[in-house]
């Protein structure tokens, strides 16, 4: 068995094969990751297909590659080399990593004010992990609803409180 799929075994500690958001958030604090409860559940509902909250070992090497990859926009705009990263350079890094969302300035201010746990302004990597899975989860919610994919949508109420529910 490879390296992750011996992490993996290691985290699961019920042996299902699966992990919970528990295991999860465990097994990416063993890789120095130290995510919210929050973002690892968002993290495990962006990984698991089934609904089932949890993911099989595939599914953790498919969440750990796309992790790799935002902390790749992360390390390419912390220009300082800081460790964190400011205002501008969280722009210009979900701009990279997310270049197909063509979120407007109003938007993304928007979006970090919602999402920045301490109101900084400034994220840390496992921070601006956790607001791309943010990012990741408005735009499947958003996709699930422009069924024509025309990149606009008219929803009720109970629609538009189901899209924010399911974006967190």
């Amino acid at each position: 068995m490879d390296q992750m799929g011996q992490w993996f075994n290691h985290v699961d500690v019920d042996r299902s094969g699966q992990l919970d958001y528990k295991e999860l958030q465990r097994a990416l604090q063993q890789a120095q990751l130290n995510f919210s409860t929050m973002s690892c559940h968002m993290l495990l509902r962006l990984f698991d297909p089934d609904r089932s909250g949890k993911i099989s070992l595939p599914e953790f090497r498919n969440l750990f590659q796309w992790i790799q990859h935002k902390d790749g926009a992360f390390f390419h705009f912390d220009n300082d080399r800081s460790g964190s990263l400011d205002h501008g350079e969280i722009y210009r890094a979900v701009m990279h990593a997310y270049p197909h969302l063509g979120l407007d300035q109003h938007a993304y201010n928007a979006a970090v004010k919602a999402y920045d746990p301490d109101q900084s302004g400034n994220m840390s990597r496992t921070e601006f992990v956790g607001f791309c899975a943010y990012l990741e989860m408005c735009h499947r919610t958003f996709i699930s609803f422009d069924t024509q994919r025309t990149g606009s949508v008219q929803m009720g109420l109970n629609q538009f409180i189901y899209a924010c529910s399911q974006a967190k």
